[in-house]
């Protein structure tokens, strides 16, 4: 049994993995042309993308990703296979979550204004407008998706007195104080001081914050993007905020990455971009290798494992 990765996993942690299982080859190859060659007789891989066609891969029967989300995996073949897929969901839940607060911190306290007149070497009395920010206790936030980011936001908001109304397929309760069905978005929207987008994307989900969805909203209200940029139409969350249908936004994810020089979203004051960086942590590779190393002893113990893609609903 072949173990291939082409994560950047210590020795210390591969050493691990073949203590579980005796005669157990384990392989990292950081180069594209011979990971491709050792992929061909793997039967598990654990890496971010593919490294070569799956029609190569014999002897291929499980794929353990290093990121939550699938979608880049879709035109690979795999979802007509029958190559188990296991995903790190959870794995950046709490990094997520706290970059969301962060935003809201952001967002409400006008810290992007303040930081603007600190590079001009501005200081202006503290009785101006300027500095009257908001607080978040008390205020209302919405969470679309109560996935693991989700229910991480949610339950973040409420230990700082924020009510949390969330959106999930199922309708069932969760963390939240109130769950809405997809199909009640525009009625949950105008309630909310601030929405967290932290869906997958999907089929379903492409395009979902658009013009509507964002009129819907209030005027004083901000969007934080921390899922994938196809979630929300870019061209009419920037009219939204030149023309202020909302107050203000925090994206961490686009339709292109990395965000050309020329886009106009560089310069729109009441937006912060950054480059897809919520979900990063030091520890991050462990926290992978935490979910690979219980994955590989479910695998061989014939046991259920966690994580698994559901290829139709594709998360």
């Amino acid at each position: 049994m072949k173990l291939l990765t082409t994560a950047k996993f210590s020795g210390q942690d591969l050493d691990s993995l073949s203590a579980l299982a005796p005669g157990l080859e384990v392989v990292r190859e950081l180069d594209p042309e011979k990971a491709r060659e050792q992929f061909r007789d793997a039967e598990i891989f654990c890496g971010f993308q593919l490294p070569g066609p799956i029609a190569e891969a014999k002897e291929l029967k499980w794929v353990q990703l290093t990121s939550a989300g699938a979608e880049h995996m879709f035109e690979t073949g795999i979802v007509q296979s029958d190559v188990l897929v296991t995903t790190a969901s959870g794995v950046h839940a709490h990094a997520m979550a706290e970059y969301a607060l962060c935003a809201m911190v952001m967002l409400a306290r006008r810290i992007p204004e303040i930081l603007g007149e600190a590079a001009r070497h501005e200081w202006r009395p503290q009785r101006q407008r300027t500095y009257y920010g908001e607080e978040l206790h008390g205020k209302t936030v919405g969470v679309l998706g109560l996935g693991a980011i989700g229910q991480q936001v949610a339950t973040t908001s409420r230990c700082l007195g924020m009510r949390v109304l969330g959106v999930r397929r199922s309708g069932s309760p969760g963390v939240a104080d109130e769950v809405y069905t997809p199909d009640r978005l525009l009625e949950m929207l105008p309630l909310c001081d601030f929405v967290v987008v932290a869906l997958p994307l999907t089929a379903e989900t492409r395009g979902l914050i658009g013009e509507r969805e964002l009129r819907a909203m209030k005027r004083t209200a901000f969007l934080v993007n921390v899922a994938r940029g196809h979630i929300v139409e870019e061209r009419s969350m920037v009219r939204a905020l030149r023309e202020e249908w909302i107050a203000g936004a925090t994206v961490d994810v686009f339709a292109e990455e990395p965000l050309p020089p020329d886009s106009e979203m560089w310069d729109l004051p009441n937006l912060i971009v950054t480059p897809h960086m919520a979900g990063n942590f030091v520890a991050y590779l462990d926290r992978v290798m935490d979910i690979l190393r219980e994955n590989l002893r479910r695998y061989l113990a014939g046991e259920p494992m966690i994580n698994v893609l559901d290829k139709q609903r594709g998360y």
